[in-house]
């Protein structure tokens, strides 16, 4: 009581004549947040209208993707983890049809956060179609049947329509987006988002390609990714000493004779914060990792890269 008196936290009240005695006033702080219900009931969050309906508007096409969640509902449960992480990543490895992308490029323009988002899709067909397809001699692998799957029908197109704000024929997206009290008064579609986009195939690599450097050019987007996935990736870098691409957060040395000027490039780079350093030999590895800023994250190529990615394998203890 008495450190709440000091603060200025705690008021007298009215003296009370036939009880003797003062009313005592204390300040509570406003709650800033509250705990989320188990069940949330919203026209918002209806998947009918906001989901299967709304993708129907972005793409011009029904039937496309069966049950997209809602938009605001996607956004909200997203809200209620990084509402005070501007800067949050969000992965998404069942992208269905695009919804977190979408919402994360809604919430960021609500508050003005930088939030990234990666999804992750395969580009399944569906059963029904495929069956047809197998019928007239089309089968996977043919751009006949790939055009029909999740990603080349639904998923990239959604996404580059929410950014760009038109659908995949070039018309403006009509509408707008709910605002925060339910009603479509909101952002306009045609208004798109800040954000950019990028799109990466995963695919398997011969291990010994990637061993002898044969398969830079694959990888670097990985690289790029780890390191945030700021700023630009060079081209061809494999056939430089060494890459440090302007506005990027990362470094790679790919010739040991060229570590010397690759150290006095990294010092002149304080927001770099990975290095992939291209050796065979774990003493060199070392002895360059221990004379550069501890603030790196230091990594052998291609030594690390492909421990990442080692699967099934037994490992002696």
């Amino acid at each position: 009581m008495q450190e709440m008196i000091d603060e200025g936290n705690v008021l007298l009240g009215k003296y009370h004549s036939k009880r003797d005695d003062w009313t005592v006033n204390y300040r509570v702080p406003l709650k800033t947040s509250r705990k989320l219900k188990t069940v949330w009931w919203q026209k918002a969050h209806d998947a009918g209208t906001h989901g299967t309906e709304l993708l129907k508007k972005m793409l011009g096409q029904p039937g496309l993707f069966p049950f997209p969640k809602s938009l605001y509902a996607v956004r909200d449960c997203l809200a209620a983890v990084v509402r005070n992480r501007p800067n949050a990543l969000i992965v998404d490895f069942f992208a269905g049809s695009g919804t977190t992308l979408h919402a994360t490029c809604l919430l960021n323009a609500e508050d003005g956060g930088h939030r990234r988002s990666i999804l992750v899709t395969n580009n399944e067909v569906s059963e029904t179609l495929a069956t047809k397809l197998y019928k007239q001699g089309i089968y996977q692998g043919a751009a006949d049947f790939e055009k029909h799957g999740i990603f080349n029908e639904v998923t990239r197109p959604r996404c580059e329509a929410a950014l760009r704000g038109t659908r995949p024929d070039g018309t403006p997206i009509p509408g707008k987006h709910l605002d925060s009290f339910g009603r479509a008064k909101g952002r306009p579609f045609s208004e798109g988002f800040e954000e950019n986009l990028e799109l990466f195939r995963i695919a398997y690599l011969d291990p010994d390609d990637v061993d002898l450097g044969q398969q830079f050019d694959a990888i670097l987007p990985s690289l790029w990714l780890a390191a945030g996935g700021i700023g630009g990736r060079e081209k061809d870098a494999s056939k430089k000493p060494f890459s440090i691409p302007t506005a990027s957060r990362y470094g790679v040395l790919f010739r040991e004779a060229a570590f010397r000027k690759f150290k006095l490039e990294i010092a002149k780079r304080p927001e770099v914060t990975h290095v992939w350093l291209v050796t065979d030999s774990e003493e060199a590895f070392a002895e360059m990792r221990s004379v550069l800023p501890a603030r790196l994250s230091v990594s052998m190529l291609y030594r690390d890269y492909l421990r990442n990615f080692r699967i099934n394998t037994r490992q002696d203890l």
